[in-house]
């Protein structure tokens, strides 16, 4: 049975802005004109639900963050999206993309933000808006977060899990305003989507 909306990802690496703009996204779904634009957004907060969940095999001891046992992930995320006889609508929310299957995924949007020395603050001593939690990254987790920005690592491991054109999109995210503006954006995308798919979805029952 097709999708009745649409499933994103959004990607990059932490401190870009996923969980902020996957809320706003959701929130805009919400207080959208449901006779017209009713597509039902759900957030799918990965970090939260491997941590929820206990998905971890092992513990990286440099740089100081449990691995996740993705065969464990995936068969917890199929289920949960596979829910509602998979009529879709869900925002994950992950620095990672290239793990899920292909049919899983309308658009990967990779948040980036190119400005280094906010990028580094935001990594040291920002606090994470889900959690209120600071970050305080360092030593090589932080230089390794950094060099993956600053060298596009997670937006070339999108394009060749998705190499279908248009299906990744990198919107830059430095800015409050830009994390709105990319949520709208994203928004009026979903909206296309379903007008552009209502016939498929439509003829889906004969």
């Amino acid at each position: 049975m097709p999708r009745r909306f649409p499933n994103i990802v959004l990607t990059g690496t932490p401190g870009v802005g996923k969980t902020t703009t996957a809320q706003q996204l959701v929130e805009l779904s919400k207080s959208a004109d449901p006779s017209s634009s009713h597509i039902p957004l759900k957030h799918l907060s990965i970090n939260k639900i491997a941590k929820e969940q206990n998905f971890y095999d092992s513990y990286d001891e440099e740089l100081q963050t449990n691995v996740v046992d993705e065969d464990k992930l995936l068969d917890h995320i199929e289920e949960l999206i596979s829910d509602g006889e998979g009529e879709g609508g869900w925002v994950i929310d992950w620095h990672v993309c290239d793990i899920f299957p292909e049919r899983w995924v309308d658009l990967v949007v990779v948040l980036r933000c190119e400005d280094t020395n906010v990028f580094y603050e935001r990594l040291t001593s920002d606090k994470k808006a889900e959690t209120g939690e600071t970050r305080g990254y360092e030593g090589k987790k932080l230089q390794e977060n950094i060099d993956a920005e600053i060298f596009g690592v997670l937006a070339e491991e999108a394009k060749e899990a998705w190499p279908n054109e248009g299906q990744v999109v990198e919107l830059q995210s430095v800015q409050a305003e830009q994390i709105e503006e990319n949520a709208e954006r994203i928004w009026t995308w979903c909206q296309q989507w379903v007008k552009d798919n209502a016939g498929r979805t439509d003829d889906s029952g004969g």
